[in-house]
């Protein structure tokens, strides 16, 4: 999956919603059903990933700590755009609130 579709799949997957969560279905109505699941795989693969990167919490906030969990994701994920990371971010403070 090239880093454009990365980009987009988070994009379509995961916005216009209240709650953040990664929308499978919005994802296969918009690239069908094989690429759609694949799509979403990869974008729940990220955002595993994200959440699982460590906070120290004896210093940080909840905001400061998504920030700092972006700031380094971004180092290690430089394909994904400042909009694709905003989202993924929203959806780490979600599950770490």
């Amino acid at each position: 999956m090239d880093a454009q579709t990365v980009n987009e799949a988070v994009l379509i997957g995961m916005s216009e919603s209240a709650i953040p969560r990664v929308d499978r279905q919005k994802l296969i109505d918009h690239y069908g059903e094989d690429e759609g699941n694949v799509a979403a795989d990869r974008v729940i693969e990220l955002v595993r990933e994200a959440v699982a990167m460590p906070i120290d919490w004896g210093t940080m906030t909840l905001a400061e700590g998504v920030n700092d969990i972006i700031g380094r994701f971004s180092q290690r994920h430089p394909e994904l755009s400042s909009a694709a990371l905003e989202e993924i971010g929203r959806c780490v403070g979600w599950q770490l609130r």
